[in-house]
């Protein structure tokens, strides 16, 4: 095949290509230089261990900045390759409580979901659902509803919840109206209530001249058509049922029953009522009057805190499913029968936190027994059925939580300086607070106020004694930490 005849022509360049050759070769040269120093600038993250397991930080806020063992890794959400074993977590965003856990990686890797506490949640004061009715006891249901207690100008008594994750939406719970003392099962499907008996016979001298005292126990379901069962009844006519609450199990019921004796006295008897049998066990009998709706459930659903009051102090107790009855300490009484929730809190290793006096030695004036400049703080019992010791730097704190990540935090009343409401603090049981939040709400009375917690939906439930001409009564306000609607 012949070759094409071709002319190859060297000439010298001209002044512009010279200066567009010249442009090329600066332009590669800089880009070159960019990329080494670049990539020289660059931080590393540190190299995978060879035995490492993800771990998948996630986070409400999003966007909060990580530390694990000391070295900030980024910001949720956050995917690492660590190391298998032990590991320290922490969180912080803007606005919201630091949060720290301590996490065990295993080979499948570790998955965690942080939940984050705002430094000012919304408080609201929570008001009855029917006009001229009041609240005369609230919980928290195990989806984060509210149960309500609704006592009418008649003395009538109704079951309501209230969903705050859904615009505070009301609804009645069934059609049951007694007027007696009502407890709504934690998850919302039953109510159990009182009722007064049959006519007792007529050779049974009558002990309560004032009224027909109720001496049974109802239970109805809540959904509106279905209709009541009684379950069990007092075995004496001298004795008259007070109070009530379920056990965490959502099975059993405490009992709280008011029994006359000679001479115009009475005393209190507690028991354990399984609703599956109907039996009933005798747990404790006491010289004085519990604390209505003062409950609050340990961790396992054993062991229950109560508060049981007499002319002048009322006492932090707990007892147990079987009868273990304890008198931990006491508290001044604020003229209202003390705090309207028991100052009572467990780790989840079975230790326990309650409030009580910090000096507890009979004034030597005579009258109340207590001096009213007398501060309130924490105790700790360590083992749980040791004598409770003062915990430093508690004083004013009357309520406590105890995390599951072991981190305490106490509730208690501003300094003169502070203005008003509560305060929220981390406590680390040497001495040594840190406040976390502000509760802006009343400022209470030293022991006027108990607090319910919600740790699955970030809430808290906040409840004030105020006298009426009834008597005590309640005002509650729900303090939510979360960061909205479903929180």
């Amino acid at each position: 095949m012949p070759f094409l005849p071709f002319t190859i022509a060297l000439g010298r360049p001209s002044r512009t290509e010279l200066l567009i050759l010249a442009g090329v070769v600066v332009l590669v040269g800089s880009a070159a230089g960019w990329v080494g120093t670049t990539a020289q600038q660059q931080p590393h993250a540190p190299d995978a261990p060879p035995d490492a397991a993800p771990l998948v930080i996630t986070s409400t806020p999003a966007g909060a900045a990580v530390t694990l063992d000391g070295q900030d890794r980024g910001t949720t959400p956050l995917t690492l390759r660590v190391a298998l074993g032990h590991h320290d977590i922490a969180l912080h965003a803007q606005d919201a409580i630091d949060e720290a856990r301590a996490v065990d990686i295993g080979a499948e890797g570790t998955n965690l979901d942080v939940r984050l506490w705002r430094v000012h949640p919304v408080v609201t004061y929570l008001k009855p659902p029917l006009p001229g009715a009041t609240i005369v006891g609230s919980a928290f249901l195990d989806d984060g509803r509210l149960a309500l207690q609704v006592a009418l100008p008649d003395g009538e008594r109704q079951a309501w919840t209230l969903d705050p994750s859904n615009h505070f939406t009301v609804q009645r719970l069934g059609e049951v109206a007694p007027h007696t003392p009502m407890a709504v099962r934690p998850d919302g499907e039953l109510v159990a209530y009182f009722q007064a008996g049959q006519q007792a016979p007529t050779d049974t001298p009558p002990v309560f001249l004032d009224h027909a005292p109720a001496t049974e126990l109802w239970l109805a379901p809540t959904n509106v058509g279905s209709q009541p069962r009684r379950l069990w009844s007092v075995p004496e006519p001298t004795e008259e049922l007070v109070d009530l609450t379920w056990a965490p199990d959502g099975q059993h019921l405490l009992l709280v029953g008011r029994q006359l004796v000679s001479g115009g006295a009475a005393r209190t008897v507690i028991r354990w009522l399984d609703t599956a049998t109907g039996g009933a066990q005798d747990l404790a009998l006491l010289p004085s009057e519990v604390v209505p709706q003062s409950y609050v459930w340990s961790p396992d659903g054993q062991t229950v805190g109560i508060l049981v009051h007499t002319a002048s102090l009322a006492a932090v107790c707990t007892l147990t499913v079987v009868g273990d009855f304890r008198y931990l300490g006491d508290l001044g009484h604020d003229g209202l029968a003390g705090p309207p929730v028991a100052p009572v809190a467990w780790a989840p290793d079975g230790r326990l936190l309650y409030g009580g006096l910090q000096s507890q030695a009979p004034s030597s004036g005579g009258g109340f027994p207590f001096s009213n400049q007398e501060m309130v703080g924490l105790y700790l019992a360590d083992p749980p059925d040791a004598p409770g010791q003062p915990v430093k730097g508690s004083g004013g704190a009357l309520d406590s939580l105890w995390r599951p990540d072991g981190r305490v935090l106490a509730t208690g009343l501003s300094s003169g300086s502070e203005g008003v409401g509560l305060r929220l603090r981390a406590l680390d049981l040497h001495g040594q607070t840190r406040e976390l939040a502000r509760l802006e709400l009343p400022t209470p009375g030293s022991t006027a106020y108990g607090v319910r917690w919600d740790l699955a939906h970030s809430r808290a439930l906040v409840a004030m004694n105020r006298a009426s001409n009834d008597g005590p009564t309640h005002d509650y306000w729900l303090v939510d930490f979360g960061w909205g609607v479903g929180s």
